[in-house]
């Protein structure tokens, strides 16, 4: 009779185990879509995964965007504030080498870091299945991060109904930008200043300017002078190949022209405005201004190179050539500074390099394969702590009273004290500005209570930003900010076109590779030609181009600026 009831307890012992398991395996397939209720539900009842169990957990995240020093989040301050507060924080590793080798490598091992970042390689990995879905992650764990997200839920869904990425820039409401964070035409200020601060408006004016100063100085502080050079390194090519799509007077829509009225893209990288551009470089290197390591230095000798003050004048977005600017600034010359101009081929074309509002569902970071359940939850949690408006605030302004005032309407500012320390490398690195500002989920525009979501687009940070150097070029430009020259954005509801999806193995996909290759193997060839050449290269240029598949690309392109422009203006009615 015991041995009996010993096994009938280890069979119940067996079947309850069994059913646990089968509960677990149901719960952990993350991969269903929406059920069509796209409201944020909050449960009632306290979740046993949301106890606080008193540890830490530290998880992965590799940073595809850039390169950036390697750090654990609890080492700055912000990380450590939610790190206590969530119980979790990161190890941050950054790409070091090509991205598409590195992410190549965790799609054909299948192994992958916790949170990814996989930049342009982002739709290679959801194609190999490598991220895990984030609907119901997001409704059931995350309601400030669904609040944030919500006006942009169905533009982050991919075909299948599924949500794996959170990019950064959810807008709320636009604010025009103080100083620049996007494409410009760059040129030293010490140039500008020598030659009585000429305004280049045209791209002939432009390399006038670059001619003029470097013809009567041939060398700066001892090194040979470079007066234009060029980003090619890797991905970030497109800092070169996207100027002619600036230069005719549009925003940033990747490798497509978006045509207003029809809203039907076309690619332009073998039309006239490439060709006229392609030969304004060739005659530009002809003189002996087009820097000859353009095409062979990588991103880090890119930026030394613009920090050593050789250089008179590059093509850039903000963003991306930060770190050397941001150097710059910090040092006690002003006139080692640069200054961005909305460049033009044609005066009477309006300059679009201001972005419009517009959101980005990719890249960002998600949730990879893998990942035990609780783990997903537990970062959820954290990201959704990051959505918190409270907390939005600490990430882009700080801590009230350290580094940064409130007054008695509410209004936010910073004393002329708080803008010189936040502004400060070491200072952002060391309080987690630096890590923390983009990438995570983030707000644009303003907040729920009228301040800018970015301190430089409050007025009354704006307005003591400027040291007494930065006044010389305003009041010499006759403009207020450092935007002051450029022109209002023109709305886009599809913006930005480059957002959409391209499916790994598609012949747009095919076609995106073919142009980078043979756009990377060409563009020098052309640029570097004798000018008596020009012809017979761009020729064979557009004869290797027209068997590609552009038009594959071009209808892809078409589909989502339609679709998202449905979609967008349907739901502001």
């Amino acid at each position: 009779m015991g041995w009996k009831k010993n096994t009938w307890l280890l069979s119940l012992l067996a079947a309850l185990l069994l059913l646990l398991a089968a509960c677990s395996d149901d719960s952990e397939e993350t991969g269903s879509t929406d059920s069509g209720d796209d409201s944020s539900e909050e449960s009632s009842n306290e979740e046993s995964d949301s106890e606080d169990d008193g540890e830490i957990y530290t998880y992965d995240f590799f940073d595809a965007s850039g390169p950036g020093e390697d750090i654990n989040t609890a080492e700055t301050t912000l990380g450590k504030m939610f790190e206590e507060e969530t119980g979790v924080n990161f190890d941050i590793e950054h790409i070091v080498g090509d991205v598409n080798q590195k992410i190549g490598t965790m799609i054909a091992s299948g192994e992958y870091p916790t949170l990814l970042n996989a930049e342009q390689s982002t739709d290679a990995v959801i194609d190999a299945g490598g991220f895990v879905p984030l609907n119901d992650l997001i409704k059931e764990h995350a309601p400030n991060l669904y609040k944030m997200y919500e006006p942009y839920w169905e533009l982050m869904k991919r075909d299948d109904g599924n949500i794996y990425v959170i990019s950064s820039g959810a807008p709320h409401g636009y604010r025009k930008p103080a100083n620049l964070n996007q494409g410009a035409w760059w040129i030293k200020r010490d140039v500008l200043k020598e030659l009585g601060y000429p305004e280049p408006k045209t791209l002939d004016d432009y390399f006038n300017i670059i001619e003029e100063y470097a013809s009567e100085n041939p060398q700066i502080d001892g090194a040979d002078t470079i007066g234009f050079t060029a980003l090619t390194h890797d991905w970030r090519f497109f800092a070169l190949s996207n100027q002619p799509m600036h230069l005719a007077g549009y925003p940033n829509d990747g490798g497509a022209l978006i045509d207003m009225e029809t809203r039907e893209a076309e690619v332009y990288n073998d039309k006239d405005i490439t060709k006229r551009w392609l030969q304004k470089l060739n005659e530009v290197n002809d003189k002996g201004l087009f820097d000859q390591e353009a095409f062979t230095q990588n991103y880090d000798e890119y930026l030394a190179k613009i920090t050593s003050g050789r250089v008179v004048g590059f093509f850039d977005y903000r963003w991306q050539a930060a770190q050397a600017l941001n150097t710059l600034e910090e040092d006690d010359d002003p006139y080692n500074d640069y200054m961005g101009f909305p460049v033009v081929f044609d005066e009477d074309t309006k300059d679009q390099y201001l972005d419009p509002i517009g959101f980005t569902a990719s890249p960002g970071m998600g949730i990879t394969v893998g990942t035990p359940e609780e783990d997903q939850i537990r970062i959820i949690k954290y990201l959704d702590h990051i959505a918190k408006e409270e907390t939005q605030k600490l990430i882009t302004w700080g801590i009230e009273g350290e580094t940064y005032e409130v007054d008695d309407d509410g209004h936010y500012y910073r004393t002329e004290e708080q803008i010189d320390e936040t502004s400060k490398t070491e200072f952002r690195d060391e309080f987690g500005f630096s890590y923390f500002e983009w990438g995570w989920p983030r707000m644009n525009g303003e907040y729920e209570d009228g301040n800018a979501v970015e301190p430089p687009k409050q007025e009354a940070v704006a307005s003591l930003m400027y040291d007494e150097g930065d006044k010389e070029f305003l009041e010499a430009y006759e403009i207020d900010t450092f935007t002051g020259a450029f022109s209002e954005p023109d709305e886009r509801p599809w913006y930005p076109a480059y957002d959409a999806p391209i499916e790994t193995g598609s012949e747009a996909q095919l076609y995106e590779q073919q142009l980078d290759d043979l756009m990377k193997r060409k563009f020098p060839e052309i640029i570097f030609a004798n000018p008596s050449e020009f012809d017979s290269q761009w020729e064979a240029y557009t004869n290797e181009f027209s068997s590609l598949p552009y038009e594959a690309y071009e209808e892809v392109i078409t589909n989502f600026v339609q679709n998202k422009a449905a979609l967008v203006e349907g739901s502001a009615e």
